[in-house]
């Protein structure tokens, strides 16, 4: 699946055929026959590999995080490192009118599900104090808008790792909803004086 993945991130995923799945895998096309029926099987386990991807971030999210913000943060993080390091990019994701009506459907819940987590954590973070007033929904949106850009432009080979990514991006979202700490930012002011500056 990862491989057919990158062969339909490469060309596209109509312009990709199963003859060309299977030179990428280094098998003769009857071999592939052998595992799936169709293009569009393919393409249909790519996108239960993501949303596998996305049970994951969010189980390390809670392991790891200790409050809302270093949930949302880590659960960003840890998306885009998946995804990038197993898919290659997001481009075969977009493709989901090209599911059959069962199989979107069944894509389209998990995929529900996934992101109604995402909003909890980010209401937990509100409650807990650790993010700014933000609309949940409306931030899942933003972020998952982010993600789905990355196919017009993320190349594995390119300027930018996928890790170099993951990592800017999920601070760039952090920084944009976090609540400065209770401790404050501390600035040096007239005659190297400390002096504290509140967010």
């Amino acid at each position: 699946m990862r491989e057919a993945a990158r062969a339909f991130n490469a060309k596209g995923y109509h312009d990709t055929s199963l003859a060309d799945v299977a030179k990428t895998l280094g098998v003769t096309k009857t071999a592939l026959y052998y595992y799936v029926k169709s293009k569009e099987e393919i393409l249909f386990e790519c996108h239960l590999l993501s949303l596998e991807l996305g049970d994951q971030a969010i189980a390390f999210a809670n392991e790891f995080g200790r409050n809302g913000r270093e949930k949302v943060k880590l659960l960003a993080r840890k998306y885009l490192e998946l995804m990038m390091s197993e898919i290659g990019s997001p481009a075969v994701l977009v493709e989901v009118n090209a599911l059959s009506d069962a199989n979107r459907k069944r894509i389209a819940h998990r995929r529900d599900a996934f992101e109604q987590y995402f909003r909890g954590l980010v209401r937990k973070g509100i409650t807990d104090g650790s993010l700014r007033d933000v609309d949940p929904k409306l931030l899942v949106f933003y972020f998952m808008g982010a993600v789905n850009w990355l196919s017009l432009w993320f190349r594995p080979t390119g300027e930018y790792s996928g890790n170099h990514i993951a990592d800017e991006f999920s601070k760039l979202l952090d920084e944009a909803i976090g609540r400065a700490s209770a401790c404050s930012q501390m600035r040096t002011g007239k005659g190297g004086r400390a002096t504290r500056e509140r967010g």
